[in-house]
């Protein structure tokens, strides 16, 4: 009986860390779709991966609350990016890396960080920071319910790295 039970005691083992898995390349998934879009141009759909009351803080660049606003701020964000920059067209190309997530049921935190790279008629910048995100699962499925962004840098390629 105590061999059944151990059996038993395995497979819920299993079965938590399979999930555990699943939701994890779930939520890498999620955070490497924002980049995705962004790199696509697709910043229209940027809105579907967020709760329906998710908050983004993207600092001095701004802040929206819910999908329907953070849809409204991605799909306006390259004109904003446009406005305050040296020239006319912009090419904003994101490179994602060390994704690390936390997850309590269907709440989770993540870090990341990344480099980007902005790309003007006339002038282009580097750019590196950090992303602090919370994500929460509505519906089977893990949104974003708060990215905030630490930016470490913007220097104009024209400068380079001398101070």
């Amino acid at each position: 009986m105590s061999e059944v039970l151990d059996l038993v005691d395995q497979v819920a083992q299993l079965t938590e860390r399979l999930e555990t898995l699943e939701a994890v390349r779930a939520l890498n998934t999620l955070r490497h779709d924002l980049p995705r879009h962004i790199n696509e141009g697709r910043w229209d759909q940027v809105g579907e991966l967020f709760s329906a009351d998710a908050f983004l803080d993207y600092r001095h660049l701004g802040q929206a609350q819910g999908r329907a606003a953070i849809a409204a701020y991605f799909a306006g964000l390259p004109q904003l990016i446009e406005d305050n920059s040296p020239a006319g067209q912009v090419l904003v190309k994101q490179f994602l890396h060390g994704h690390d997530v936390e997850i309590v049921g269907d709440r989770a935190t993540g870090v990341s960080f990344f480099e980007e790279k902005v790309v003007f008629d006339t002038e282009s910048s580097f750019v590196a920071g950090k992303f602090t995100d919370e994500y929460v699962r509505e519906g089977g499925r893990w949104r974003f319910a708060r990215i905030a962004l630490d930016l470490y840098w913007v220097i104009p390629y024209s400068h380079g790295w001398q101070q």
